[in-house]
């Protein structure tokens, strides 16, 4: 069994819905595998941090100097009550074997296409007694730029990295962005392959890697601006300011969307904003024509397990619409609470 040290870094980080998918895709998989390979989560923390050295301080010292509170909770994360929450989050989902209705898309559900990683980096293909798992969000995917952590999935090249894992012998890292997005995607019926369109607004991080990952897999990136210039990148291969029509389109700065693109197939927000109202109400907004950013979110969780942290185990993950499924009714709960 591998005892698992997890937190969520960056700032600000007290909004997050990580803490709820690392326990309920360890929860499920756990189900799914024998007592000597499952995974027991020690530790979740939430670590408001604008310093990378800040967020690799908690992963060696396992604590933060004090508690944030938790947007879901309005209490300190890691305290009582959210532990207590949390249990209550385990209890609902775990009978959870079927996606909702109105978010299984029978015909995309199962994703076969695979992504090019470096085939030159051998990850560890065993979990070790302890393991130290981390997600970056802003402002710290950028900041990591060390010799003494190996690279995988070319974040270096892209200057982002937002996931990390220790394994008890070294720091492995990856950007999970851009293969989310592609997930999601497909998810939803668009075939990256055969040269699908994807319009992005934006630079940062998460733009990079979509724009990288995108074009690896086969599709077309155009740019229609944003706050920084991904076209100055050696790596792009794209178009910028050329046609403004696209298959999907993705603003990685803010939620607002063109009136001057057309979107033959979707659009895909990069965030995730808290909603109101019953659990009727939370499906009914992320199920609409607009995709919600709780989709990319899963899917970027699953893809830091099946990536990094526990490769091997993917086919054992739960579906994409099953997380998300399994999200829905753990935020349910939590808002019963609150």
């Amino acid at each position: 069994m591998a005892d698992v040290y997890y937190a969520v870094a960056g700032h600000p980080v007290s909004h997050s819905l990580s803490p709820v998918l690392i326990n309920i895709v360890a929860q499920y998989l756990s189900a799914q595998t024998s007592p000597n390979q499952r995974f027991k989560l020690i530790q979740t923390d939430l670590v408001d941090a604008e310093y990378i050295q800040d967020a690799l301080a908690w992963g060696y010292v396992k604590s933060i100097p004090q508690s944030i509170n938790w947007d879901l909770t309005g209490a300190p994360f890691g305290k009582f009550r959210n532990k207590a929450l949390m249990q209550k989050v385990l209890e609902a989902t775990v009978d959870v074997t079927a996606s909702l209705d109105g978010l299984r898309k029978e015909k995309f559900s199962k994703i076969s296409a695979s992504l090019p990683f470096n085939s030159k980096i051998d990850l560890p293909s065993k979990s070790f007694p302890e393991e130290i798992w981390l997600n970056l969000t802003t402002p710290l995917k950028h900041q990591l730029k060390s010799q003494a952590v190996v690279d995988f999935n070319d974040s270096s090249i892209i200057e982002s990295v937002n996931a990390l894992r220790w394994d008890g012998f070294g720091w492995w890292s990856s950007n999970v962005d851009g293969s989310g997005v592609a997930r999601v995607a497909q998810y939803f019926g668009l075939d990256i392959a055969n040269g699908a369109v994807i319009g992005i607004i934006g630079g940062g991080g998460a733009a990079r890697s979509t724009a990288k990952t995108w074009q690896q897999l086969g599709g077309s990136v155009r740019i229609f601006g944003g706050k920084r210039d991904i076209t100055d990148f050696d790596w792009f291969v794209g178009e910028k300011n050329e046609e403004r029509i696209c298959d999907l389109l993705i603003n990685f700065d803010d939620d607002t969307i063109p009136s001057d693109v057309q979107v033959n197939g979707f659009i895909m927000k990069s965030r995730y904003h808290r909603i109101e109202g019953e659990h009727q109400d939370r499906i009914d907004a992320i199920g609409d024509d607009v995709i919600d950013g709780r989709w990319l979110l899963a899917a970027q969780h699953l893809e830091s397990w099946s990536q990094l942290w526990a490769p091997q185990f993917t086919d054992l993950l739960p579906s994409l619409d099953l997380l998300v499924t399994m999200l829905i009714n753990a935020e349910s709960v939590l808002a019963s609470y609150s």
